[in-house]
């Protein structure tokens, strides 16, 4: 078991990450497994990050940096992905301002090999969230559900806990996306019809919140709800490209799916009728956020159209 590493590569996408980068990148030295390569794709960042990572390269044979063109989050991941080494039997996602627990590795490798690697696995877990300096502030709220139905409207496999087997990473990358909200809520949409989504309980990563994430996190049960609110009241939100992912998410892998996840996908493209068709879909929509305040926010963003 104490060379499972060696089968997984990771993929860290930066961009104007110097200030936190030497941490994450001391917590992938420490891993209780080492793993097979460390794939580094910079986006153009122009605060030293490029030449802190050749710096670190320097005598480690299983690390590859790449530089550009600029692509933004999202499809910087996916192009890591893309090029990822087949070879290697895992691929983990990495961002550039967290620190990884020691056994990070060998808990997701321990988990998925628990499954034929035939079939699309991928495994996330809980977070510990910490502030700029480390200090514990709170954890990620475990998820009541894990499928397609909930993968439509809510994101709740953090990239930065995301590991893929061979499998799941050549068919995300059979039919990319032109457009995704998240590269890690995008894997999971695919992998939660096509495959197995496996959570793990116990946090393996200090997720850092600060002013420069790219994506936070509410780490109260207050923040939380006053951001959702705030959402619902504006004129236009993020939550308005559900149903654009979902349409995506149809032409990318509509043919894949099975008759149950086809009809709620159908289902939910067709919410944007007029008020008699959204409110009988409030009513019955078989779509689900985790928690019931989430689903009672979505059901009133259906109901008065901004979904």
């Amino acid at each position: 078991m104490r060379d499972m590493g060696t089968q997984v590569q990771i993929l860290l996408a930066t961009y104007n990450g110097v200030k936190y980068l030497g941490e994450q990148l001391k917590s992938i030295d420490c891993q209780t497994v080492p793993v097979a390569r460390v794939t580094i794709r910079d986006d153009e960042s122009t605060d030293g990050t490029q030449s802190f990572l050749q710096e670190w390269a320097v005598g480690r044979s299983n690390v590859r940096l790449f530089r550009g063109p600029r692509l933004g989050v999202t499809n910087n991941f996916f192009a890591l992905l893309k090029d990822s080494e087949k070879a290697c039997r895992y691929c983990a996602f990495c961002d550039q301002d967290d620190v990884w627990l020691p056994s990070k590795i060998e808990r997701a490798v321990a988990h998925l090999s628990q499954y034929s690697p035939d079939g699309p696995l991928m495994y996330c877990s809980r977070l510990e969230y910490v502030d700029e300096d480390l200090h514990h502030l709170g954890y990620s709220r475990l998820p009541r559900r894990l499928d397609f139905a909930n993968a439509l409207v809510e994101n709740v496999c953090t990239g930065c806990t995301i590991v893929l087997n061979r499998r799941a990473a050549d068919l995300i990358c059979e039919r990319l996306p032109g457009r995704a909200l998240l590269h890690d809520w995008w894997c999971y949409l695919v992998i939660s019809t096509l495959g197995k989504v496996i959570f793990d309980e116990t946090p393996t990563v200090r997720y850092r919140q600060h002013s420069n994430n790219q994506v936070g996190a509410a780490t109260s049960h207050a923040a939380s709800l006053k951001g959702r609110l705030q959402r619902l009241l504006r004129s236009r939100s993020g939550v308005q490209l559900l149903t654009e992912q979902a349409a995506e998410f149809k032409r990318c892998f509509g043919d894949l799916l099975n008759p149950h996840d086809k009809d709620i996908l159908e289902r939910f493209l067709a919410v944007r009728g007029g008020l008699w068709s959204r409110a009988s879909y409030s009513a019955a929509m078989d779509v689900r956020r985790q928690s019931w305040v989430d689903t009672a926010i979505l059901r009133t963003m259906i109901l008065i159209g901004r979904v």
